[in-house]
């Protein structure tokens, strides 16, 4: 092997190692994002729910009143600080590794979201089902709860006036996949008109409701970031049902 031929040879590893880093440094890139969008959107759910209590707790004078209060402001305070930890904990791991994955049980996750949405599902008389075919997973658990936040969120966000809304969350296996939706009888997209920007940044498709246009494009994300997909089907005035594909 002449010395023309070594040198192409050691150049054609150094630029693999150099791709393998580049890819590597977009990876985590794209994960601190993640994690930062985690922050900034999925915490200001249970914040409000914690102001609103602290508002109910202040204005009455109604013993019992004041112990629901009180009682549900630690629950939901204990849930949002351990969430807290473990996305404290992850970040620190995840700035030198991937991200750790852990058992899921599905019905805790749901118990800890719907704790964080009580407030609104309270306020609009929802009524969240499940069918768990799939108990649990092996999974990033705060992209886990953060996907079923975003989507049990959005389908009560963006309810009819007039309806209460049904939530139908499901676990279940396809074809060797194990797969989750989130269905509900609200107000649905027009995928023909927005189909094409479903998942893109601070996109919004209906006036007049608080929204930033972030969960679905964080989640989508999250999920293809554990080699997974993300889809809808919906119709206007017929809900929406979005699966999630692990």
């Amino acid at each position: 092997m002449n010395k023309s031929t070594i040198q192409i040879k050691t150049l054609e590893e150094q630029n693999k190692e150099l791709l393998k880093t580049q890819l590597f440094l977009e990876k985590k890139v794209n994960q601190l994002k993640d994690f930062a969008g985690i922050i900034t959107h999925d915490v200001r759910g249970p914040a409000h729910n914690i102001f609103k209590m602290l508002e109910m707790y202040e204005s009455t004078d109604d013993p019992d009143l004041k112990k629901a209060a009180m009682e549900y402001l630690k629950k939901v305070s204990k849930d949002l600080t351990s969430n807290l930890n473990e996305l404290v904990q992850i970040l620190q791991i995840h700035l030198e590794k991937d991200i750790p994955a852990s058992n899921c049980v599905f019905a805790e996750i749901i118990e800890s979201v719907c704790l964080q949405l009580q407030d609104i599902i309270d306020k609009k008389q929802a009524t969240i089902h499940t069918q768990f075919d799939i108990a649990e997973i092996v999974y990033p658990r705060v992209y886990l709860q953060s996907i079923i936040y975003n989507l049990v969120s959005n389908s009560l966000k963006y309810a009819k006036k007039e309806l209460a809304p049904v939530v139908y969350i499901r676990t279940f296996e396809d074809d060797g996949i194990l797969k989750c939706s989130v269905s509900d009888n609200g107000l649905g997209i027009d995928l023909q008109k927005y189909g094409h920007l479903l998942f893109k940044f601070q996109k919004s498709f209906h006036s007049g409701f608080d929204s930033k246009g972030i969960g679905l494009y964080l989640i989508k994300n999250q999920i293809e970031e554990q080699g997974g997909s993300l889809t809808c089907k919906s119709e206007p005035n017929n809900g929406s049902i979005f699966t999630v594909q692990f």
